[in-house]
């Protein structure tokens, strides 16, 4: 019996091996025909400016979670939280340039089972080692870097290993005995000498091995079985290289032995006729090993720094002005050319020959007092916008040329003739107190004046800008 018990031992051994490496190999050759196949594609494509990857490390991932068994002995449902056995999973996973992935794994963990009815009083613990192959369907693809659920589908083959045991005996070693009333005691209830039976307490330690005890006469069972997982779960993408998978995953084994009952069993023991499975729910930290290649990192780099946006010559990182319509020159710092120095460049200056240190407008085109104060006399009212054209031009200019606001501020244009002394109404206007009020000031005044906030009504507004012009 021992070399029989060794013999099948050894022979289980063989063919795990077998059923291991079988999966390894067809999981290598079609990862290498996976990638061939992208490369190819790459290569197809090379019009195309994005990067693409040839070649994906795989994708190691660590999952805890809990076994709900389904069998013979127990509630013939899957929910069942209170039975639930705590399990771990171990999965490295090769993707490819589709949706479709593959992944070895390596599952252990306990499913248990306890009932007690009046036709049937049983229990059992199991410990499960399973390792197998695995195919998964992504439901979004890849191609979206900004996909943060993915749905998917996975489905594989897997062989398993299982060991159960039951509780039998107390802590003195006596048997359980079930009475009818539902009490344990040491004597069956049957015996001519119940009368004397001791009540007994469970102690709940699996101690006798199920297969060793030969409850059915069953012999040496097989403690191994082939068996297909098929299940659904939502990836989580926390960061380009980490993720979590939340998924359920039925294990279909093919045998009724998990839990010790199956349809050959005698008398109460018997079962039916349907194999056990049990459901492995989990969470996953997953770690991708990929990265991007130095080749890739270097054509990106190699792309930005070339990447020239307003297509004038100069690239965006030299670029001193990077919305140059195209076809216009520029200078080597990317800038359109302003040959007379106005702060408005040619292509949209319609004035090339400004005199030096010209107040302009938008377009490139020389204003004056002289123009405004003209047009004011004419009409006040109308000619209002055109004073603010020219406070806004004379604050450009002075961004541009600060050196240039005490001469323009402080300097009447006719020196022979003193400066007007400021009516007492607008002297609060003159925040400087140099007995000037500034175009600077005025833009205040006139702002004001627009958001009503001014204490001055229409004809004395009109009044004040009539004498910001005289004083000049």
């Amino acid at each position: 019996m021992i070399n029989k018990t060794s013999t099948q031992k050894k022979t289980t051994m063989a063919i795990s091996k077998k059923i291991f490496l079988l999966a390894f190999l067809l999981a290598t050759t079609l990862y290498a025909n996976a990638g061939e196949m992208q490369t190819d594609s790459v290569v197809a494509k090379t019009t195309s400016s994005a990067p693409k990857k040839s070649f994906y490390l795989p994708i190691l991932s660590f999952a805890q979670g809990v076994m709900n068994f389904n069998g013979d002995v127990g509630y013939n449902k899957f929910n069942q939280p209170f039975t639930a056995r705590s399990a771990f999973q171990i999965e490295l996973q090769f993707q490819t340039a589709h949706r479709l992935s593959f992944a070895l794994f390596l599952l252990s963990g306990r499913v248990f089972g306890d009932e007690k009815t009046v036709l049937r009083t049983a229990n059992f613990k199991s410990t499960i080692v399973s390792e197998g192959f695995m195919l998964r369907y992504d439901f979004l693809s890849d191609k979206n870097d900004d996909q943060i659920l993915v749905p998917f589908l996975t489905a594989g083959v897997e062989y398993m290993f299982f060991r159960s045991k039951t509780d039998l005996l107390d802590a003195t070693g006596k048997k359980y005995q079930y009475w009818d009333d539902g009490s344990i005691r040491d004597i069956a209830q049957t015996d001519p000498n119940s009368d004397q039976a001791v009540l007994l307490h469970r102690d709940y330690n699996y101690e006798t091995d199920i297969r060793d005890a030969n409850l059915d006469n069953l012999g040496k069972y097989r403690t191994t079985a082939f068996g297909l997982p098929v299940g659904a779960g939502v990836r989580f993408q926390v960061t380009p290289r980490i993720s979590m998978h939340f998924s359920s995953v039925c294990h279909f084994a093919g045998t009724d032995m998990i839990d010790g009952i199956s349809e050959d069993g005698k008398g109460s023991r018997k079962g039916n006729s349907k194999n056990d499975k049990f459901i492995f729910t989990s969470a996953s930290l997953r770690f991708s090993l990929s990265s991007p290649k130095e080749s890739e990192k270097s054509t990106q780099i190699t792309a930005l720094v070339y990447e020239d946006s307003d297509g004038d010559g100069v690239t965006d990182l030299d670029d001193d002005s990077s919305g140059t319509p195209r076809n216009n020159p520029v200078t080597s710092s990317g800038k359109p050319y302003d040959l007379d120095n106005d702060g408005i460049p040619d292509y949209r200056d319609k004035e090339l020959k400004s005199a030096s240190n010209a107040i302009v407008n938008e377009n490139g085109v020389t204003l004056t007092e002289a123009m405004i104060e003209e047009q004011f006399r004419k009409d006040s009212l109308s000619a209002l916008p055109a004073v603010i054209e020219y406070l806004k031009a004379y604050d450009k200019f002075i961004k541009r040329n600060p050196e240039a606001e005490k001469s323009l501020n402080n300097v009447p244009k006719n020196n022979s003739s003193p400066a007007p002394v400021i009516p007492d109404l607008y002297r609060n206007i003159d925040m400087d107190r140099n007995g000037i009020i500034s175009p600077k000031e005025i833009s205040q005044a006139i702002d004001a004046y627009l958001a009503r906030q001014s204490p001055y009504d229409v004809s004395e507004f009109f009044d004040l800008i009539d004498y910001f012009f005289s004083q000049r």
